[in-house]
């Protein structure tokens, strides 16, 4: 299976979550793929019919809002922000910049800005392994420790999940797909915005 188009890393996340071996993202945008020439249809193709057991998650690659509250402050756990600087302030909750009913904007406490903007080339490919451990850098120089990716609905936090734990070869790497559309509505979080 490969996945394309808008949040591939999701689709690959949710597959992995649900332990599928063999799962691919296509590592550039289709009008690349289609202007280098490589074949692509505009027609579905229709799958075939089958009796699949969905299996249990994989809980090494997902946390809820409470593995969050306790992972605050924990020196050998990293929370990474990988929303854009405006959301991490705390002057947008969405990207677009949409407000929010209850919702606060701001930051979880103790995380670790690491916007993934700079992630791929002009091309729409992933960096150089070099290149993202420099993004990366401030998360966890050691490597060593468990890192919690989020973002705002989780597509952004399962492109560095991707990248750090197949492009980088990190270990312990989550991701909270809650993310920020729920810690942000939830009364009883901590928000901090700067």
């Amino acid at each position: 299976m490969v996945f394309y188009g808008y949040a591939p890393a999701m689709g690959f996340w949710l597959m992995k979550l649900y332990g599928h071996p063999d799962v691919r993202i296509l590592d550039c945008p289709r009008e690349t793929w289609e202007q280098a020439g490589y074949p692509w249809s505009a027609q579905a193709s229709t799958p075939p019919i089958s009796r699949y057991s969905l299996p249990n998650q994989d809980t090494r690659i997902r946390v809820g809002q409470a593995a969050v509250r306790e992972a605050i402050g924990d020196p050998m756990c990293a929370i990474v922000d990988v929303r854009s600087d405006s959301e991490f302030r705390g002057e947008r909750f969405w990207p677009s910049g949409g407000l929010e009913p209850g919702g606060r904007a701001g930051h979880v406490p103790s995380a670790i800005h690491v916007s993934i903007e700079g992630l791929r080339d002009e091309h729409g490919a992933f960096r150089s392994a070099g290149d993202l451990r420099g993004l990366f850098a401030p998360t966890d120089p050691s490597g060593s420790g468990e890192l919690i990716t989020y973002c705002t609905i989780g597509a952004r936090a399962c492109t560095a999940w991707f990248a750090l734990t197949y492009l980088l070869g990190r270990r312990n790497v989550r991701v909270y797909d809650g993310s920020w559309a729920q810690w942000g509505r939830m009364p009883s979080t901590l928000v901090e915005s700067s």
